[in-house]
């Protein structure tokens, strides 16, 4: 553990294990709380949960060429935890617009989502990101820090870029991703008025076809409780409790209907990888453990044909996988559920159901609401960060503006 003070009144420690997160639970969770409360980033993103599993997969020692090691800067003020910032650190460099670089990065993938630290919504929190951002510059270990998939809207690491900037260092700011989500309205009859007439009526004649030809249609969720939805032309109740053994058979089905696809055929399902499917069972068991986990199945007869793996926070859904039966995709199975399960969140009291991940034409069909996130980069203040930073902000842009001209001027020369 090292740690620095500053002029300002907060104090930087850094620790190395992953095990700082559940010692820090209750500060972090209030934390969170105090951000949510005040209309910042929230989730199950900002839990400790979600933060070691996410860290226990990037800093996975199995794998010491591809991952990193686990950084945890944690800002003190007055005794208080008021700043929390989880990092990776590579092990090897990686490129930033071509060149070797020694980064820092947000616990961030492809099953990560979003990111954002932990900040006090307060003054406190001004002073923390500052606190943060001396600290990094003292180091001499690193190159650039990239925060990936941060909401774009009133997203605590804004603050520590903006400190960033602040203090003179260069950083750059991107869109990487638009993620939709539909908002859900407090009963099903106002749902149906969200959702055009053609899109409704294709539901309910592919709810008709299937259940004719294999079987009636019911929701199941796997979290305990027991609810009631509405699919195709009847009204089912199906909700089993999560014991251990009952949640790791419902898991492995669900896993297998999302590798059932084009994600099996091209190994990128859960099911392809044995860590990754080791960390999605860790999150589900965690969070079914505080009544957050929401796994769904679309059943035609007596088989699971879709599958829904998700988390609920506060009053929002969020789909972290979904997968389905290629062999019954034409009867749309994946737009059953999502109506199926839509209509049982209304009656728990959800109001947002958020889609995740990049912006997909099937996603439209629900919603015309998006989140934008972006990528927050930090570069050392150094010679080298520098240097980066002017190739990645002044030279690479410049060089592909002038590409077209280029190409156009030496097509001009080949003609005569």
């Amino acid at each position: 553990m090292e740690s620095m003070k500053h002029e300002l009144p907060v104090t930087i420690e850094e620790v190395r294990e992953r095990g700082a997160l559940s010692a820090l639970r209750p500060s972090l969770e209030a934390l969170a709380a105090a951000m949510t409360a005040a209309g910042q980033t929230k989730g199950p993103f900002l839990t400790p949960d979600w933060a070691a599993i996410t860290a226990a997969a990037l800093a996975d020692p199995r794998d010491r060429d591809r991952l990193g090691d686990f950084r945890l800067l944690v800002g003190r003020h007055g005794g208080a935890v008021v700043a929390a910032l989880p990092l990776v650190a590579e092990r090897r460099r990686r490129r930033i617009a071509g060149v070797p670089a020694r980064l820092l990065r947000s616990l961030t993938d492809y099953h990560s989502y979003r990111f954002d630290l932990w900040l006090d919504p307060g003054p406190a929190g001004d002073a923390a990101a500052r606190a943060l951002i001396a600290y990094l510059g003292h180091r001499g270990d690193w190159d650039a820090v990239e925060l990936w998939s941060v909401p774009a809207c009133d997203a605590a690491a804004a603050r520590l870029v903006a400190a960033a900037r602040e203090a003179r260092m260069p950083v750059g700011d991107w869109q990487v991703m638009i993620s939709p989500y539909l908002p859900l309205p407090s009963s099903a009859a106002e749902l149906d008025r969200q959702l055009s007439s053609k899109f409704r009526g294709n539901l309910r004649r592919c709810a008709r076809k299937l259940e004719a030809i294999v079987g009636p249609l019911a929701l199941e969720r796997i979290d305990g409780r027991a609810s009631a939805a509405a699919v195709g032309s009847a009204t089912y109740a199906d909700a089993a409790a999560v014991d251990s053994a009952t949640l790791d058979s419902a898991l492995d089905e669900g896993f297998a209907l999302e590798a059932a696809g084009w994600k099996g055929d091209l190994g990128t399902a859960i099911a392809c990888d044995p860590r990754l499917r080791a960390r999605y069972r860790a999150l589900a068991h965690a969070f079914a453990a505080r009544g957050r986990l929401a796994c769904y199945f679309l059943k035609a007869g007596p088989r699971r044909v879709a599958f829904h793996f998700a988390l609920i926070d506060d009053d929002t859904y969020y789909l972290l996988k979904p997968g389905f039966d290629p062999a019954l995709a034409s009867y749309g199975l994946g737009h059953l559920l999502v109506d199926a399960v839509a209509r049982d969140l209304i009656t728990l009291g959800i109001r947002e159901l958020d889609f995740l991940g990049e912006d997909m034409p099937w996603k439209r069909k629900w919603t015309d609401h998006t989140r934008a996130h972006r990528l927050g980069c930090v570069f050392a203040p150094t010679l080298r960060g520098r240097a980066l930073a002017a190739w990645k902000l002044r030279f690479v842009p410049g060089a592909r503006r002038l590409a077209p001209r280029i190409r156009a001027l030496f097509s001009r020369m080949h003609r005569r």
